[in-house]
C-alpha cells in the first residue's frame, strides 16, 4: 500500500501499516500503526503527518497514530488486522486540545462536532484528521 511505503520511508519506523477504523459514531478514519527502530527514537505524531504531507494527497494522511512495540501476528505469521488496537483520544488527535476562544470560533467547532460526529473539536484541529475522511 503506498501510505504503508511512504511511512517505512521514514528513518525511524521499522515497520508500519495503515487500516481504516470506524470510530464510536459510525465515522470511518484512516489510522497508521507504527513500530520504530527503536524506543528511544521513536518519530513524534508531527513528524509522521509531515513526511506524509509532502508524498500523499491530504485524504490519504492518517488521522491518527498508534505505536507499537511490534505488529500482532496470527499463528501463520501473518499480520493480524483485527488484533490492531484502536487509538485512543490522545493519539487520534497527536496534540493537545486547544478549545474555542472566541464566539465564532465556538460556533464552527459546535458545527464541526455534528458534522463529523465527534465529541470535540478544538480551534487548531484539522478537517481530514479528525475524520473528516471523504468515502
Amino acid at each position: 500500500m503506498k501510505i504503508e511505503s511512504a511511512l517505512r520511508e521514514h528513518g525511524k519506523v521499522r515497520e508500519a501499516v495503515v487500516a481504516v477504523r470506524e470510530g464510536d459514531t459510525g465515522q470511518k478514519q484512516l489510522v497508521g500503526y507504527v513500530v520504530s527502530q527503536s524506543r528511544e527514537e521513536a518519530p513524534s505524531i508531527e513528524e509522521l503527518r509531515s513526511q506524509l504531507q509532502g508524498r500523499l494527497p491530504e485524504y490519504m494522511v492518517p488521522a491518527a497514530y498508534v505505536f507499537l512495540a511490534e505488529l500482532p501476528l496470527t499463528p501463520n505469521g501473518k499480520l493480524d488486522r483485527k488484533a490492531l488496537p484502536a487509538p485512543s483520544e490522545e493519539q487520534d488527535r497527536g496534540r493537545n486540545y486547544i478549545g474555542p476562544r472566541t464566539p465564532t470560533e465556538e460556533i464552527l467547532c459546535g458545527i464541526w462536532t455534528k458534522v463529523l460526529g465527534v465529541e470535540r473539536i478544538g480551534v487548531e484541529d484539522n478537517f481530514f484528521n479528525s475524520a473528516g475522511i471523504p468515502y
